[in-house]
C-alpha cells in the first residue's frame, strides 16, 4: 500500500485521517417517502427511531465521541427532546431536509423553503444555527448546493467525488461549501437493510475501509440510520469500528462541522 508523504499536514495533531460518524434521524418520513404505503412492514420498522436514537447517545458517550446527527425537520418537530438532548451532549445538529422529499422532484424556490424552514425549526429547539446540510436519498439537483451556499452554510455530504473534501462554489463571490464525500459502502442502509448482512461483516468492511483512508491520508463520512444501527446486534458493528479507530491512536473522529472548518482553514487561506 503506498503510503502518502503529506498526510500529517493534512489533519490536525498529526492525525492521519478523519473519520466522520453521522446520524440521518429520518423518523417514518424517509421510509414512508421511499415505500409504497401498502408496505407498512418496513414503515412500521421506523417507530424503533427514538430508541435507537438513545443507544446511540450511549455508544458516544462511553467512547466520548462526537458526532453529527442529520435531522429531518418535521421529526425535529414531533420529538424536540431528542435533539435538545444530541446538542446537549455535543453533537452537531445539521440539516436533512424537512419531510425527507427528494430534492429533485422540487424546484428551487421549494429547496429553498424546505432548508430555511428545517433551519429554523432545529434552530429553535438548539438556539443554534446548523451549518450542515445532507440531501435526503442524496437526491440533489443543480441548485441544491447553489442555495446551500447562499444561505450560507459551510458543508454538505452529497457527492461521493473521491475520499477527501472539496469546495463548491457555484457562486465564485460567496465562500465555498466544503462537501464532505459519502459512499453507499458507509450506509447501514446497504448492509442491514438491503442485504442483512452481520454486524461482523459490517465491521470487518469498515475496517478494511478505515486501513485504506488511513494509509491515504483521507475521509471515511458514515452515514447510519439510529432504527437500524441503533439496533442491539447491528450497534455492536458501530461499537468496534470506534473502539478500532480509537486504539489506532491517529484517526481523527470529528463532526462534520469541525472537518469543514479545517478544510476551510487550510484551502482558503
Amino acid at each position: 500500500m503506498i503510503e502518502n508523504s503529506d498526510i500529517h499536514h493534512r489533519w490536525p495533531g498529526g492525525h492521519r485521517c478523519a473519520l466522520c460518524l453521522t446520524f440521518d434521524v429520518d423518523g417514518p418520513f424517509g421510509e414512508a417517502n421511499y415505500q409504497p404505503p401498502a408496505n407498512t412492514y418496513a414503515i412500521s420498522q421506523t417507530e424503533y427511531d427514538p430508541f435507537g436514537v438513545r443507544r446511540i447517545f450511549r455508544i458516544l458517550a462511553d467512547a466520548d465521541v462526537s458526532a453529527t446527527f442529520c435531522w429531518v425537520g418535521k421529526e425535529a418537530q414531533e420529538r424536540p427532546e431528542l435533539v435538545e438532548s444530541a446538542a446537549g451532549q455535543g453533537h452537531e445538529i445539521a440539516l436533512h431536509s424537512w419531510d425527507h422529499r427528494y430534492y429533485h422532484d422540487l424546484s428551487a424556490d421549494e429547496q429553498r423553503s424546505d432548508m430555511v424552514r428545517t433551519s429554523e425549526t432545529l434552530a429553535g429547539i438548539t438556539g443554534t444555527k446548523p451549518v450542515g446540510h445532507k440531501t435526503a436519498g442524496w437526491r440533489y439537483t443543480a441548485d441544491t448546493h447553489a442555495i446551500c451556499q447562499e444561505l450560507g452554510l459551510r458543508w454538505v455530504m452529497d457527492i461521493p467525488r473521491g475520499d477527501a473534501p472539496s469546495l463548491l462554489a457555484p457562486d465564485p463571490a460567496k465562500p465555498p461549501v466544503v462537501n464532505l464525500p459519502p459512499s453507499a459502502h458507509w450506509d447501514d442502509y446497504s448492509f442491514f437493510v438491503d442485504k442483512m448482512l452481520t454486524p461482523a461483516q459490517a465491521f470487518d468492511f469498515w475496517r478494511d475501509d478505515l486501513d485504506v483512508i488511513r494509509a491515504e491520508g483521507s475521509l471515511m463520512s458514515l452515514t447510519m440510520h439510529p432504527f437500524v444501527s441503533g439496533r442491539p446486534g447491528a450497534s455492536r458493528a458501530l461499537v468496534r469500528l470506534i473502539d478500532y479507530a480509537i486504539d489506532l491512536g491517529d484517526v481523527w473522529l470529528a463532526r462534520a462541522d469541525q472537518i469543514a472548518d479545517w478544510w476551510l482553514e487550510q484551502h482558503m487561506s
